[in-house]
């Protein structure tokens, strides 16, 4: 069944049995792995973009036989929202400098400028190493998020085990025509993983509930 409600399209199905299914879990993958060999498929008119597998899917992720569907990043605004706050806060800080100053007790505008302008750099090369750091992967078999810049972490979950999947798109977000996919291993209860900031969320989320139909054998 799939209802829209403000902005979130969600697909919930009938609760079943875990029997013989596979566990999500968090874990922390190896460094240095190699990637894995080109899986090149045929791309439809009108499919979100896509960034090669063969060359982001590390091949010790992958279990034999599974396929990587697709892989793809944020948006490059997923940096510009990471930072937004610190900007927005900096700037305000910059436009009070000379009342700041004052309440110093000294003059210290040209300090204070400085010293947000570096703020606001380090807030950015820091959303960028995030950005760059974020990989969201949809195989035959799993679903799949990797993030962190000094520890990395991976999520990872079975398209068996995933009873709901919801697109979130925020106002900022349709803005830009992005939206946020997120996934749910129980009837009712929390999201365990979300793919942030993604562009064609609904065609995304299109996809993946194509995958869960065949991991299930219902087509799709």
């Amino acid at each position: 069944m799939r209802a829209t409600i403000e902005g979130v399209v969600t697909h919930r199905r009938p609760r079943a049995t875990d029997a013989g299914r596979l566990p999500c879990t968090a874990v922390e993958p190896a460094c240095g792995s190699e990637p894995a060999a080109p899986m090149a498929a045929a791309s439809r008119s009108g499919e979100p973009k896509t960034i090669s597998a063969a060359d982001l899917v590390p091949v010790h992720l992958l279990d034999g036989g599974e396929v990587v569907l697709f892989a793809i990043k944020p948006s490059l605004w997923f940096i510009l929202f990471a930072s937004v706050r610190w900007l927005v806060v900096l700037g305000a800080v910059v436009l009070l400098a000379p009342y700041l100053s004052w309440l110093a007790g000294r003059p210290s505008v040209a300090l204070i400028d400085k010293t947000a302008v570096v703020l606001a750099a380090a807030r950015v090369g820091f959303a960028i190493l995030e950005w760059a750091s974020r990989l969201y992967i949809l195989t035959n078999r799993r679903v799949m998020r990797i993030r962190g810049v000094f520890n990395v972490n991976l999520f990872e979950c079975s398209l068996l085990k995933i009873e709901n999947t919801d697109v979130t798109l925020s106002w900022f977000e349709r803005l830009f025509g992005l939206g946020t996919v997120s996934f749910a291993t129980a009837g009712t209860g929390p999201y365990q993983t979300s793919w942030a900031c993604v562009a064609h969320p609904l065609e995304v989320h299109e996809q993946v509930r194509a995958a869960i139909n065949r991991a299930r054998g219902l087509g799709g």
